[in-house]
C-alpha cells in the first residue's frame, strides 16, 4: 500500500457521506471514517480511548506501547472499508426504522485501528470500531470469499448496537439476576447478528435455509438448557452457563444466533417483526423463543422465568 493511499484515505479522516436523499427532508447523517493509528504506526488518542474501555490495565499498557505500521494486507482491508463506507449512510434510514421515534444521529464515527481489539465492535452510541489486524487474522486477505460484503454486515450489526444503546437510555432495563443479563445480551446480540447473517443463512422460498435449520436444531436445546439453569443461579455459577451466548464460532452462539435466525424467519412473514422485537426490549426474548421452540421447550422456559422471579 502506498504512503499516498494511506495519507489520502486514512490520514485525513475521512469519508464524509451525506445520507440525505433528494427532496426527502430527512436529517443528514455523516459517516466519518478515521484512522486509529498514525503514519509511523502509533495508536491515536481515539484508539487508545477505545482500547482503555475494552482491555484490562495490563493488556492496555502492553498494546498501547506497540509501534505497528500498517501492513500491506491491513492496508487492503482499510482501502476496502473506505470504498464500502461511501454507501453506509444510505443504509441508515432502514436501520433506524425499528427504533422510531429515535432520530438518526447527525454523524457516526468509524475508527479503524490495527491492534488490540476485535474485528468489529461498538464503543458508544456514536462510535464504531474496526480492527484491521483482527479482520486479517480472523478472515484472511480482504479479497477472500465474501469479505468485502462482510464489512457491510459489520456496519449494520454495530450500527444497530449504537441504536440499542440509545433505546436503553430511554427505556432502562434493570439487570437483577444473571438470567436478566442473559436476556439483555440475547436482545442486543440477536438483533446485531441478524444483520450479520450471510448468504448461506438467507431463507429459500420463504423457508429457513438448510444451514439455519441445522443450527437451530442444535442451538435451540442449548438455549433452553442454559436459560433454565440460569434461573436462581448466583454469579459464580452463571459464568460457565453464559459462555458462548454471543461469542465463539458464529454457528455456536447459542443465544445470539438462535435469536437472529428466529428474527429472520419472522421478518420473512412480517415487515414489523424487527420493530416489535425492539419495542419489547429484552423481555421480548421470552415470546420470541416461545414462538419458535417446541411446546415442551417453551413450557420449560416459562418455568425457568417464574422460578427466577420467585427466588430474587
Amino acid at each position: 500500500m502506498s504512503l499516498r493511499s494511506l495519507t489520502v484515505g486514512l490520514g485525513m479522516a475521512l469519508v464524509l457521506i451525506l445520507a440525505l436523499a433528494a427532496g426527502s427532508g430527512r436529517p443528514a447523517t455523516r459517516v466519518i471514517v478515521t484512522p486509529g493509528f498514525t503514519s509511523d504506526g502509533r495508536p491515536t488518542d481515539l484508539w487508545l480511548l477505545v482500547l482503555r474501555r475494552r482491555l484490562d490495565p495490563a493488556a492496555f499498557d502492553s498494546v498501547a506501547r506497540i509501534i505497528h505500521p500498517l501492513a500491506d494486507d491491513e492496508g487492503r482491508w482499510s482501502d476496502t472499508i473506505r470504498a464500502h463506507a461511501v454507501h453506509w449512510a444510505d443504509e441508515v434510514p432502514a436501520l433506524m426504522a425499528p427504533f422510531s421515534p429515535i432520530e438518526a444521529p447527525d454523524s457516526m464515527i468509524v475508527v479503524v485501528g490495527n491492534r488490540g481489539s476485535e474485528d468489529a465492535f461498538t464503543h458508544d452510541s456514536l462510535t464504531i470500531g474496526l480492527d484491521l489486524s483482527a479482520l486479517l487474522r480472523v478472515y484472511g486477505p480482504v479479497d477472500g470469499g465474501d469479505n468485502p460484503q462482510k464489512l457491510d454486515r459489520f456496519f449494520r450489526h454495530e450500527f444497530s448496537h449504537t441504536l440499542q444503546k440509545r433505546w436503553l437510555a430511554r427505556h432502562p432495563y434493570q439487570v437483577r439476576t444473571p438470567l436478566d443479563g442473559a436476556l439483555l445480551d440475547i436482545w442486543l446480540e440477536g438483533l446485531g447478528n441478524y444483520y450479520s447473517l450471510g448468504p448461506k443463512w438467507q431463507p429459500i422460498d420463504g423457508k429457513p435455509s438448510p444451514a439455519a435449520d441445522s443450527a437451530l436444531a442444535r442451538l435451540g436445546p442449548v438455549l433452553v438448557d442454559r436459560l433454565s439453569a440460569l434461573a436462581c443461579a448466583d454469579s459464580q455459577k452463571a459464568g460457565p452457563l453464559l459462555k458462548g451466548l454471543s461469542s465463539g464460532p458464529f454457528d455456536r452462539k447459542w443465544g445470539a444466533v438462535s435469536a437472529a435466525l428466529w428474527l429472520q424467519d419472522e421478518v420473512t412473514r412480517s415487515k414489523g417483526a424487527l420493530r416489535s422485537f425492539v419495542a419489547a426490549g429484552p423481555a421480548g426474548v421470552w415470546p420470541l423463543a416461545a414462538r419458535h421452540l417446541s411446546r415442551e421447550q417453551g413450557a420449560g422456559l416459562e418455568t425457568a422465568r417464574r422460578r427466577d422471579s420467585s427466588c430474587h
